[in-house]
């Protein structure tokens, strides 16, 4: 008996028959494969609950705000044998309370002991002290544990040179 020979037409649905089923795999798998993806980005991978903890206390420290409250700025005479030498500085402190601007504007008290604080250091230092890239540091630190005393606790995160200038 001899063979029948299919006709075009035949071969050529069964050829988009195969072409159809072969994009259907390939776009299911595209799809299982993303979304395998997908859960895995969202679990995150198994992290230890110390790990989530350390993710979780950094989240909360980044998202405390500061403030930055702007203080006169103060012309003294610097400590120096000849008295001959100058100190202009302008101050910001970074405070994590936005009602202390409002209090040094208003607060005449609270104003003239931060006022009198920064003076009494900025004038007992010598140009020797505050040349220096370290000796500025070692003067924001100590503006920074001075202001400390005086605001509230806790409050006072660092002091912030706006303008200093050494004459």
């Amino acid at each position: 008996m001899a063979e029948e020979k299919k006709s075009p037409e035949e071969q050529g649905e069964k050829k988009s028959k195969m072409g159809l089923i072969i994009i259907i795999a390939v776009a299911a798998l595209v799809v299982l494969g993303g979304g395998g993806a997908a859960m895995m980005f969202m679990m995150g991978g198994g992290e230890t609950p110390a790990q989530e903890a350390e993710k979780s206390t950094e989240a909360a420290a980044s998202e405390e705000q500061y403030y930055l409250v702007t203080l006169d700025t103060f012309v003294v005479n610097l400590a120096d044998p000849k008295g001959d030498r100058f100190m202009k500085a302008t101050l910001r402190v970074v405070v994590n309370d936005p009602s202390l601007g409002e209090r040094i504007r208003t607060d005449d008290l609270f104003r003239a002991r931060l006022r009198d604080k920064t003076l009494s250091i900025l004038s007992s230092k010598q140009f020797k002290d505050v040349n220096s890239p370290v000796g500025k540091e070692s003067l924001r630190r100590e503006l920074t544990r001075e202001y400390s005393q005086i605001f509230p606790p806790g409050s006072v995160k660092e002091v912030l040179f706006v303008e200093l200038i050494i004459q």
